[in-house]
């Protein structure tokens, strides 16, 4: 129910005269799962009794700040319910016959911060989203968050959320883009946005 309230209110916010540019709805809502995995992850900790420092690598790079660590990639890529498992298999169920490649995908992102293409989707021309990710988590994460409590009391949960809502903006995609290149606009935002200093930007 959450995953489809998001995908609503996404399609509702991104609308205008012409319809909804499908590469930016992907975008967005790669971003916000990205973001969410981070939030989550802060907020389960704060819960606890924890710092940031007890739960993410933090790295300092162009006077900003940036979360890595095992415990973020795992409701990012690496647990059954990912943000990454639940998009890579809706577009798999769509039609993609080759995924993009993940590893890479992070190592870009790694090498990138600090940098002023950290956070700008490498995709192919005339599919670019109409801004960048952290455009779409500065402006929407927190419209989203009081909803995203409420359908989601569990900070874990909140990336599944999120993971759904990818999931019917693949369906929603799949007649008017390639489902492996709407998964690769999904990752290349989501992985960068789990990483920002949102307080920074």
């Amino acid at each position: 129910m959450g995953g489809k309230e998001i995908f609503a209110r996404l399609l509702r916010g991104l609308q205008n005269e012409r319809g909804v540019h499908v590469e930016t709805l992907l975008c967005a809502a790669g971003a916000l799962a990205g973001y969410a995995c981070q939030a989550g992850l802060r907020s389960a900790a704060g819960a606890q009794g924890y710092s940031e420092k007890d739960v993410f690598t933090i790295v300092e790079a162009g006077g900003k700040k940036f979360y890595f660590g095992d415990h973020l990639n795992k409701p990012l890529c690496e647990s059954q319910y990912s943000v990454w498992s639940l998009a890579a298999g809706a577009a798999q169920s769509n039609g993609c016959k080759e995924l993009p490649d993940l590893h890479e995908i992070f190592k870009h992102v790694a090498a990138s911060v600090g940098e002023p293409t950290f956070g700008i989707p490498r995709i192919p021309e005339g599919h670019q989203p109409g801004e960048k990710p952290v455009f779409f988590v500065k402006l929407m994460w927190p419209i989203f968050e009081p909803i995203v409590k409420e359908f989601c009391p569990d900070p874990f949960e909140w990336p599944i959320m999120f993971g759904s809502a990818i999931a019917q903006v693949l369906d929603f995609s799949k007649t008017v883009i390639a489902p492996d290149l709407a998964l690769r606009i999904v990752m290349e935002s989501a992985v960068p946005m789990s990483k920002v200093d949102l307080s920074a930007e």
